[in-house]
């Protein structure tokens, strides 16, 4: 019985000093994350909303809205850690712009809080297609950037 051992070699990944741009809008996006809190907390202080009500369950306009701006925060907490994932990762490759969408993403998802907090449900139409305007490519550049490695 003999046994192989694997060694398993990697080139160096060297990142650019373009990269800092892309790490830069990671902070953004923790800043996009708080704005969405404060409002999360200041529509419960509106709203007369207790903790640890997450959600209301009633069935008045002033429930609505404070359901609009809980939901504008978690929305945008379900897609903050893969959109920040999908950025670093096509940074390694395409620095300048995975940066720009992320960056794009962070602006989206400012304008989807303050819309949907503001005006409902339909408030948040601009903020999600701006949004969209940065995850989707970023999808894309992620793909590229593997592919790229890969062949590298």
């Amino acid at each position: 019985f003999s046994r192989k051992i694997l060694s398993l070699a990697m080139a160096p990944l060297s990142l650019s000093s373009e990269f800092g741009y892309a790490v830069a809008v990671v902070g953004a996006s923790y800043l996009a994350n708080i704005y969405g809190a404060i409002k999360v907390v200041t529509a419960r202080k509106k709203y007369d909303i207790k903790y640890p009500t997450l959600y209301s369950t009633g069935t008045t306009k002033n429930d609505e809205m404070y359901n609009c701006a809980q939901r504008a925060h978690q929305n945008t907490l379900e897609g903050l850690p893969v959109v920040n994932l999908m950025m670093l990762s096509s940074a390694t490759v395409y620095p300048r712009a995975a940066a720009l969408f992320g960056f794009t993403w962070v602006v989206g998802r400012f304008l989807y809080i303050r819309g949907y907090t503001e005006g409902g449900p339909e408030g948040r139409r601009i903020g999600g297609i701006v949004s969209h305007l940065g995850d989707f490519p970023l999808l894309i550049t992620t793909f590229c950037a593997a592919w790229h490695l890969l062949r590298a």
